[in-house]
C-alpha cells in the first residue's frame, strides 16, 4: 500500500502505477449535461463535466467546480482520503433544504499528474444526493 503524502507538488506521478501498472482508470472529458439536486434544491448544473470510468467502481461525474452552486456546499474541515492513482481528494458537505448532507461531495484538490484533468471539479455521493443526466 502508498504511504499517504501530506501533500503532493504538481507533476507527480501516481505511485499506484508503479505497483498496479495495469490498473484502468479513464478520464472522459463530456459535454453531457448533469444536474445534481438536494431534494428540489438544484446544488450543481454542468456540461463541463469529467466521467471518470476506474476499474472496480462505478463511473463517477466530476463537474467543474464553477458549475457548483458555492453556496450550497461547505468544506469538512479536517477529512481527506489518499487514493494512489488519483490523490488527496477533500471532502465538502452539501446544505440542502432539509440542513446539511455529511461528506456527500469530494474534489482532487491535489491530483497526481495522470489525473490533473480533476482539479478544479466536483464529484457528489450518488447515495446522498441525485444525478440527472
Amino acid at each position: 500500500m502508498s504511504q499517504r503524502p501530506e501533500s503532493i507538488p504538481p507533476g507527480t506521478r501516481g505511485p499506484g502505477y508503479q505497483r498496479a501498472p495495469d490498473h484502468r482508470v479513464a478520464f472522459l472529458p463530456s459535454a453531457k449535461k448533469v444536474v445534481v439536486k438536494a431534494g428540489d434544491q438544484i446544488i450543481a448544473e454542468s456540461t463541463d463535466v469529467v466521467i471518470l470510468e476506474e476499474a472496480n467502481y462505478p463511473p463517477r461525474y466530476y463537474l467543474a467546480r464553477k458549475d457548483v452552486n458555492a453556496e450550497r456546499i461547505q468544506r469538512v474541515e479536517g477529512k481527506t482520503t489518499f487514493c494512489p492513482f488519483k490523490g488527496l481528494a477533500s471532502y465538502f458537505s452539501v446544505v440542502g433544504p432539509d440542513g446539511s448532507i455529511a461528506d456527500a461531495a469530494w474534489s482532487y484538490e491535489q491530483p497526481y499528474r495522470e489525473a490533473e484533468i480533476l482539479r478544479d471539479r466536483i464529484a457528489f455521493d450518488r447515495d446522498k444526493v441525485s444525478e440527472v443526466v
